[in-house]
């Protein structure tokens, strides 16, 4: 086992033992496949919840969309039909809308250090009280970046907006990223990741939109004809780790304390290695015949300009506060 997590397995079955806690197994989901960023942080989690626990709390990790697809997943958590995943932000906004803050136009061009900067402090936990109103919880530590978003990867070439208009492609299941694919003239349908292939492959769809260049490159989606990407950092998604608050609550004080120990000892690894795949997404999925169109800043930030100028609207029908956007965007500026 990793030297990551060297807390004295034998002290933390001592305390679980003193506190009359009952052996737990849990189960996560994640929707991913094997080797995939996320599926590793989850097998990270679940050997720092066992180390932990001294055994006690074990966690087995079903990938691939085996237990519960992104959605089922949410609402099992919700339910207390499942225990733990790792979810993305984009997914996880169906049941909290505000999650899309950072997929809104105005992150267009962000980068890392602007999100940690909204999601690591006080907006953040805002944020991650809303997510637990809902009945889950994010761990102590929060989310990793994932990757910024483009706007489309593509089966056909297209170097600009205009040439992307009137496609279709596949979204995230976020209400708030159909409509800004809509607003850009792109015919946006929120599909489960396990159904992407086949979409593909059946011609049903023309390419993927607001992904990133790991979904890519983690997928292997150059198998089922991804040729093209349009390369325009068109906001952030992150991956959010998470817990149904009915399990939470059926444990003892001291195995809470193990679910979020562990993930706090996590998070740090989980982010530097998203961080360092992304470095090398790119090239990887170059290495496999996808080609960039690399817009230039003018293109781009005509293309924010109109979309900014759409954002309340966008905002006011998915449902999201007004007025904790308002405060995003006030520190977003002011970095």
């Amino acid at each position: 086992m990793s030297k990551l997590f060297n807390l004295s397995g034998a002290l933390a079955a001592a305390l679980m033992i003193a506190s009359g806690a009952q052996a737990l197994e849990l189960r996560l989901s994640v929707e991913t496949p094997p080797g995939h960023v996320r599926n590793q942080a989850a097998e990270q989690w679940a050997a720092a919840i066992a180390e932990l626990s001294g055994g006690d709390i074990t966690v087995e990790v079903f990938p691939a969309g085996q237990l519960y697809n992104s959605a089922d997943a949410i609402r099992a958590l919700a339910s207390g039909a499942l225990d733990l995943s790792i979810q993305a932000s984009p997914t996880l906004s169906r049941l909290e809308p505000n999650l899309s803050v950072i997929t809104l136009p105005m992150f267009f061009g962000a980068t890392r250090d602007d999100i940690r900067a909204v999601l690591d402090g006080p907006l953040g936990a805002e944020l991650w009280g809303m997510v637990a109103q809902r009945g889950i919880v994010v761990p102590e530590g929060g989310h990793f970046e994932f990757a910024p978003n483009n706007t489309a990867y593509t089966t056909e070439p297209a170097a600009s907006y205009e040439e992307l208009a009137g496609r279709t492609v596949a979204t995230p299941p976020s209400p708030v990223v159909v409509q800004i694919m809509s607003a850009m003239g792109i015919n946006g349908v929120a599909t489960p990741r396990t159904e992407i292939v086949l979409q593909l492959t059946q011609g049903q769809i023309q390419g993927l939109g607001s992904v990133t260049d790991l979904t890519i490159s983690g997928g292997r989606l150059w198998e089922a004809g991804i040729r093209h990407a349009f390369n325009d950092n068109a906001g952030w998604g992150v991956y959010i780790p998470l817990a149904s608050a009915r399990t939470l609550d059926a444990m003892t004080e001291e195995q809470r304390g193990v679910i979020n120990q562990a993930w706090a000892q996590v998070v740090g690894w989980a982010r530097d290695a998203s961080a360092e795949e992304l470095e090398h997404a790119r090239a990887t999925n170059e290495e496999n015949g996808i080609t960039y169109a690399d817009p230039s800043d003018e293109m781009i930030g005509a293309m924010r300009a109109q979309m900014m100028d759409l954002q309340p609207g966008i905002v006011e029908a998915s449902g999201m506060d007004a007025d904790f956007v308002g405060r995003v965007a006030a520190a977003l500026h002011s970095q």
